[in-house]
């Protein structure tokens, strides 16, 4: 076996130079794969008119050989009219039973020039047929429409993988002709099939089921397909008047099918991580992260208020209903928010927004002051669609069930916050099989037991952090929220907005009175004990005068 390949660089150079582009890409892939003889099959119709969508194609039509030695020459001169005679030209992709029936033609070529497609959307590029033997042949059963076909093994080659590949025959008659002991068929985009017949037995040869020599073999089977994306372009290239204008439109007419399906594709896979990442979804990065300390992250716990009573009340059905109906809610709101479900604890859920699960796209990291705001605001629209979801007015209960239960089984649906800023451990914690990536710290300690002694549809904070709500400022700055505010209520005077005080912007934002911050007595709640606290209400009270949405 010849060990220099020939320059698949010097290839790609020369061919868009080359005016016979189909036959220089036969002679360099005749010396590659050392092949006793190679030929070239264009896809056509009746019309034997090249150019043509693949879509189209029902016949392949011998278009160049080439060979080795004398016989070589004689196919090079005289192969198109031999195989002609011999009617091994053209391949029919299809036949028409005795009864008018429509079926596929067996046989190598063909199933290379039919299933075009499938060469691309599945990544099979180049099928290889080893160990034709003469007494192998017409073994199989012989029909009224089709000579002689044969069962071999097929192998599928993507690039990248070797796959067997099955219900694939042999035309007997091509591999008496031509003496062959294998078959090596390659789809050209555009044109049609390069087909080797012969290639060094060495090359293909295998032990105990594996390819001999399978680098060699991979190494010559890629420059091939590197030849072949190269020699179609220039062959493409070389389309003149109509055939060149009807080539280039369906060219640009699939570019922009694809493009608009990748684009819609893109989409949903944007929407999908951004669900992912707010319902608690971690990347394999973050999911074998060095734990760390974060000093300025925003946690807050939700915990259904009375659910013992409501347990009790309804079905196990309604009531797993309910709840589930409330954690979607609660991680589609954080998702709006940039905030992340942590893990959802029966019917309490835990929140964060912390700077290792910010969007990538986020060309600065939040601030602070911008973290806390849209934790409070996540929460606050939280309750609020709560109390949609009672009034039997939520989108993700269309059939009002949530409200019919209230109603038939007079329970009550609500829920408590808590929320606290501050410094906590992130990292995985879990078994080996089973992991989750969560906080661990004071601030998460806090916020939890705020949520525990707090009150109902308010946010239970300490002193500390409403005096950061207090000073923070919706400016052009942050972005993020006044976008969400944008789409979450449709307020567009937030567009206006230059400078405003965090507490106007959310008063406005959610149609609530100027009283919206309550201070707490001293609370208490196992080992968590503050003199001051306070609450933030989240719930319109329509007795209590609104503030201008003009603000």
């Amino acid at each position: 076996m010849n060990q220099n390949l020939p320059d698949i660089l010097k290839f790609k150079n020369e061919i868009f130079q080359k005016k016979n582009v189909l036959g220089y890409l036969l002679a360099f892939s005749l010396k590659l794969m050392e092949a006793r003889q190679a030929g070239m099959i264009f896809g056509t119709d009746a019309t034997f008119s090249p150019f043509l969508p693949p879509e189209k194609w029902d016949r392949g039509v011998l278009h160049k050989l080439q060979g080795k030695g004398v016989d070589g020459i004689f196919l090079k001169l005289f192969g198109k009219a031999f195989v002609t005679i011999k009617k091994i030209s053209p391949v029919l992709l299809y036949q028409t039973t005795p009864f008018g029936e429509k079926i596929e033609t067996q046989g190598v070529i063909s199933y290379v020039l039919r299933h075009h497609q499938n060469f691309y959307e599945k990544g099979i590029k180049i099928l290889m047929i080893d160990n034709v033997i003469d007494n192998k042949i017409c073994t199989g059963q012989v029909s009224d429409l089709d000579p002689c076909f044969s069962h071999f093994s097929v192998v599928a080659y993507n690039g990248l993988f070797f796959n067997f590949l099955s219900n694939i025959k042999v035309n007997a008659d091509i591999v008496k002709q031509f003496k062959s002991q294998n078959f090596v068929a390659a789809y050209i985009p555009d044109y049609g099939a390069i087909v080797f017949n012969t290639v060094d037995p060495e090359l293909i040869s295998k032990t105990n089921g594996c390819f001999s020599r399978d680098a060699d073999l991979r190494q010559r089977l890629n420059i091939l397909i590197m030849a072949i994306e190269s020699a179609s372009l220039a062959y493409l290239g070389g389309a003149k008047g109509k055939p060149a204008v009807q080539v280039i439109w369906r060219k640009e007419r699939e570019l922009r099918k694809t493009s608009q399906r990748l684009k819609a594709k893109e989409g949903q896979l944007n929407e999908q991580k951004k669900y992912l990442r707010a319902a608690g979804g971690v990347t394999a990065k973050q999911l074998n992260m060095t734990p760390l300390s974060i000093f300025d992250g925003v946690y807050a716990f939700i915990d259904m208020v009375g659910s013992a009573s409501i347990r009790e009340g309804v079905h196990p059905r309604d009531f797993f209903l309910v709840l589930n109906l409330c954690h979607e809610i609660s991680a589609e709101t954080a998702g709006r928010f940039a905030c992340r479900v942590d893990n959802f604890m029966g019917d309490s859920v835990f929140f964060q927004n912390v700077s290792i699960f910010d969007d990538p796209k986020l060309v600065d990291s939040l601030g602070s002051g911008e973290r806390v705001m849209l934790m409070t605001c996540m929460l606050a629209s939280f309750f609020n669609e709560i109390r949609l979801l009672k009034q039997g007015r939520h989108p993700l209960d269309r059939e009002r069930r949530v409200a019919a239960l209230i109603k038939d089984q007079g329970i009550d649906l609500q829920f408590r916050a808590g929320m606290e800023q501050g410094t906590a451990l992130i990292g995985p914690l879990g078994s080996r099989k089973r992991k989750i990536v969560t906080a661990i710290g004071k601030a998460v300690d806090t916020a939890s037991r705020l949520e525990s002694c707090g009150i109902k549809d308010q946010i239970h904070v300490t002193a500390k952090l409403l005096t950061l709500l207090e000073t923070a400022i919706v400016t052009k700055d942050t972005a993020i929220i006044r976008e969400v505010a944008v789409e979450e209520k449709n307020a567009q005077w937030v567009k206006a907005v230059q400078y405003m005080p965090f507490f106007d912007f959310y008063k406005n934002l959610f149609d609530l009175g100027d009283d919206v911050i309550q201070k707490r007595d001293p609370v208490a709640y196992k080992e968590f004990s503050q003199e001051v606290t306070y609450v933030i209400q989240c719930l319109p009270n329509y007795s209590m005068p609104i503030v201008c949405s003009g603000i």
